[in-house]
């Protein structure tokens, strides 16, 4: 399908529907939704809001908007649960918390607000936007050889680079390894469904990375996370080790979904020439559309939940202990709310979407998310706005919907001025 086009009908999917028209019971690791999930989860809605899947044991699939917040902001249905087998099950299905217990993620309400507002504060919006300096001089620099070659992987140059240096410049790590750890991060979530003891093994090594970090900082050396939280106290107590080394993991589990984002949105802005001259001449727009981009796009597409007890949604009885899979992409596209939901309109009013998630678990790092991804649209279009696809290579895409949505290889060619913009690392 044509990115910022209407999807096509269902009927037209047909590996998508059993043979009396009915969707396929929806499997979010399917690589068949790699590229387009939202055929498949508009065929969901359609059918009903709240779905039943046999896919992994079997779960719901919440793909209406106001049952997706209705799930999202109700405690009892839990981000953390413990079988009678002792099995966790968690955000995801299945479990990917390969060092144990996600946090604060998979802390249920109210233990989770004390571990969110350890690093919430550091993700505040007006201490982000403080460093958009730092943002912009890294985005020029991550541009600079690519401009100058006339071409090149922009994934590799800018959208994947930028988002890992700031981040591992936030916890504490070396920004010189953030090609490791992308790879080991990729292992992780790929492996994850399929082949649980290499994730098992690439979330390990990356968290002993984290843990060799903090005892070099255990004398309140050095800045970053890793210091203010080795440093401060939760409840009265010092925080415990375990639980730095999760939250710093989980926020490099959001690394890849930012990327995508923003490779996504240039890889359908490489399509409409149109669209990407407004934006290249009104740079001033980009700013309000990026709430658009972000439900059009859907990075992060999903979350999971574990009733508590029975519970009404949407006129769907969901027993205690049933898994409850909300689909955010499919919020996302609910006409519903969003009309013409397919349609990539500037300016529309998406503050509704639910990209970041809704209720307690709302993702810390939107602010962060939401300047970076604007600043390497413009750095982009600022630098290169005539940048095509390369005709040579491919576009790929991340193969498993569950953990983000959207293009991992982004080939291009430009002609852009070689001369301008260049800047150095210096923050």
């Amino acid at each position: 399908m044509t990115a910022g086009a209407r999807p096509a009908p269902a009927t037209d999917r047909a590996d998508l529907l059993h043979d009396d028209g009915e969707p396929v019971d929806f499997d979010s690791h399917d690589p068949r939704h790699a590229r387009d999930p939202f055929t498949a989860l508009d065929a969901l809605r359609d059918r009903c809001p709240v779905s039943w899947t046999g896919a992994w044991e079997g779960h719901w699939v919440v793909t209406g908007h106001r049952e997706a917040v209705r799930v999202a902001r109700d405690p009892r249905f839990l981000t953390s649960h413990v079988r009678p087998d002792g099995a966790l099950q968690g955000a995801s299905i299945p479990t990917i918390g390969q060092t144990g217990r996600l946090v604060p993620l998979e802390m249920n309400v109210p233990e989770s607000l004390g571990y969110r507002k350890l690093i919430a504060g550091f993700y505040a919006p007006s201490r982000v936007a403080a460093r958009a300096g730092e943002f912009r001089r890294l985005a020029d620099a991550c541009l600079d050889d690519l401009v100058r070659e006339g071409g090149g992987d922009l994934v590799r140059a800018l959208t994947e680079r930028l988002p890992s240096i700031l981040t591992l410049r936030d916890i504490g790590l070396p920004e010189d390894r953030w090609e490791e750890v992308d790879a080991l991060v990729e292992v992780a979530l790929l492996s994850a469904p399929h082949d649980p003891d290499r994730a098992r093994d690439a979330a390990q090594e990356l968290c002993m990375m984290i843990v060799e970090e903090m005892e070099e900082r255990r004398d309140g050396s050095g800045g970053g996370l890793l210091t203010e939280l080795l440093t401060t106290t939760l409840h009265g107590r010092p925080v415990p080790d375990e639980a730095i080394v999760s939250m710093m993991y989980v926020l490099l589990l959001g690394i890849h979904p930012t990327s995508a984002l923003t490779a996504t949105a240039l890889w359908h802005l490489a399509q409409d020439p149109g669209l990407r001259a407004r934006l290249a001449t009104e740079p001033g727009l980009i700013p309000g559309a990026v709430d658009e981009f972000l439900r059009w796009l859907s990075p992060i597409q999903s979350t999971v939940r574990t009733a508590a007890e029975d519970l009404d949604v949407g006129g769907t009885e969901v027993r205690a202990g049933d898994r409850v899979f909300l689909s955010w992409a499919g919020a996302n596209r609910d006409p519903s709310v969003f009309p013409d939901p397919a349609r990539l309109v500037l300016d529309r009013d998406a503050r509704g979407h639910l990209a970041f998630g809704a209720g307690a678990h709302y993702c810390v790092g939107a602010a962060a998310v939401r300047a970076m991804f604007g600043t390497m649209l413009e750095a982009v279009l600022r630098r290169m706005p005539d940048y095509a696809l390369d005709p040579r290579a491919s576009v790929s895409w991340f193969p498993d919907v569950s953990f983000f949505h959207g293009v991992t290889s982004l080939p291009v060619v430009t002609r852009a001025d070689r001369t301008a913009g260049g800047a150095s690392w210096e923050r």
